[in-house]
Order: structure tokens, then C-alpha cells, then sequence
């Protein structure tokens, strides 16, 4: 007559989980003056607006206190907007298994295997929920940062109209309204 045995195995396991989530996009500019002078306008809006130049590569970047960043690429008029997260996570499963065997080695590592999978599978689901947490943050920040960019764009544009203006011939009236983002520039050539 064969004895049942059972068997407690513990297994744990841990893991630092580091997620991002971005979104690149152009920043809508007229090409009303040549690109340096452009991205001279630019640059001067975006460090009004907080934004530092990052001295090797000429960016200018904003981290929020989200830890949201933006980047602003203004020689190249584009956008990149980022948010990161990490999160170390340990976690542990016990499972009792029957053998007919006290030296079963088999049921052992079946069971062993099951466990280390339920385990990935746990990590796994808290990766995909603090992911989930990252892209949340990030769209709901992309809607005031468009507005706000979007601003920076129409005084930029409105700065290379005055420009652009005052190169042609004489300008004898400028009437803007900060409101509708209209400008009206009279000029005698």
C-alpha cells in the first residue's frame, strides 16, 4: 500500500518593472522666415513658456511635476512628449502538491514550473497596469500641452508676420486680437 505525501513548495520573485510611453508629433509652424530664424522665435517662446536648452544637442526640455517630459526639437519643429515609470515587485505563491513518492522529483518540478508561471503571469499583469497608469498620465496631460503649444505657434508665427512685415516695406498699422489669434498688419511698400 502506497503512503500520499504533500509536498509545500515556495517559490517568490522579483523583478524591476520600468515602462515608458511617448508620442512624437510636429509642431505646426508657416514657413514665413527662413528655418534658423524660425527656430530663433521658437526658442525664444519656449524659454518663456519654462522650458531649458539642453547645451549637446539644442532641445529644449520641460519636466513637469508629473515627471512628464517634453522635448521641443525647434530646428526641426517637432514634439516629443514622455512619461516613465518604475516599480520594484515581488511577489510569492505556495502550493501543496501529492505524491505517492516522498523523492518525486517529477510532480516536484511540475509543480515548481506551474508556480514560476503564475508568478510571470502576476508580473506581467502589474507591468500592463502600471503601463496602462504611464499612457493614462500622458493623454491627459496632451490636451492642455497642445493648447499651450499651439499658443506658443501663433506668437511665433505672429512675431515672423511682423518681421516679414517690416522686410517688405513700411508698416503702418498692426491690430491683433489675443483672443481669436487674428493679426492684421498694414504695410506701404
Amino acid at each position: 500500500m502506497s503512503r500520499a505525501y504533500r509536498i509545500r513548495l515556495s517559490e517568490s520573485l522579483s523583478r524591476h518593472i520600468a515602462v515608458d510611453d511617448g508620442i512624437c508629433s510636429n509642431l505646426e509652424l508657416l514657413d514665413v522666415l527662413p528655418r534658423e530664424q524660425m527656430a530663433e522665435l521658437l526658442a525664444a517662446e519656449l524659454a518663456a513658456a519654462g522650458f531649458e536648452q539642453r547645451p549637446d544637442d539644442g532641445q529644449w526640455v520641460r519636466v513637469d511635476s508629473e515627471g512628464i517630459v517634453v522635448r521641443v526639437d525647434p530646428q526641426q519643429g517637432t514634439i516629443t512628449v514622455s512619461a516613465a515609470a518604475e516599480q520594484q515587485v515581488e511577489v510569492s505563491k505556495t502550493r501543496e502538491v501529492r505524491t505517492y513518492a516522498e523523492s518525486d522529483i517529477v510532480s516536484r518540478d511540475r509543480a515548481r514550473a506551474g508556480i514560476q508561471a503564475e508568478l510571470e503571469g502576476e508580473i506581467a499583469e502589474r507591468e500592463q497596469a502600471l503601463q496602462a497608469k504611464v499612457t493614462e498620465k500622458l493623454e491627459g496631460k496632451l490636451g492642455d500641452l497642445r493648447k499651450e503649444l499651439d499658443k506658443i505657434s501663433n506668437r511665433v508665427t505672429g512675431a515672423a508676420l511682423k518681421r516679414k512685415a517690416a522686410s517688405l516695406g513700411e508698416v503702418r498699422e498692426i491690430s491683433e486680437d489675443p483672443e481669436t489669434g487674428s493679426l492684421t498688419i498694414r504695410v506701404k511698400i
